[in-house]
């Protein structure tokens, strides 16, 4: 391998550590949100308060995550960030049907809300933060 390339494994242990930190945070502050916060702002405007902290804690676990590795060529970079994105949806429809008992359908149909369609958003910064991450380390080296 060349300076900077990693193997599939390796970086499906990068996105499953990436996915990990997000999912832990994400995790801590939806049940704070939901007790402290939704009972008086409500579900909507509680969701859109939460969401730049998640944004925020997302592209440092990214910074984290590049960090540790070091040098990465961006489209790994872009595979870990997919992989933990993959994950993310996996887990939100596993909690989603096991605990929540709802309908794996219940994600699409949250996503179609504009509060819902932020989220996905948001979430979906997962996949290019480590590839903004690998960029502005490759340009300090």
């Amino acid at each position: 391998m060349e300076r900077g390339e990693i193997s599939f494994a390796r970086m499906l242990a990068l996105g499953a550590g990436y996915f990990g930190l997000v999912f832990a945070a994400g995790f801590a502050l939806g049940t704070l949100r939901v007790v402290l916060l939704q009972p008086y702002l409500g579900p909507d405007a509680s969701r859109l308060l939460e969401l730049p902290f998640m944004v925020a804690i997302s592209f440092f676990a990214a910074r984290l995550i590049m960090r540790r590795e070091g040098w990465v060529e961006r489209m790994d970079a872009l595979t870990i960030g997919l992989l933990a994105f993959i994950l993310l949806l996996l887990a939100e429809m596993l909690i989603g049907s096991w605990l929540f008992r709802l309908p794996y359908s219940a994600l699409l149909t949250d996503a179609m809300t504009p509060i819902g369609f932020l989220n996905l958003l948001a979430q979906s910064l997962l996949i290019v933060f480590p590839a903004l991450v690998a960029g502005r380390e490759r340009a300090r080296s």
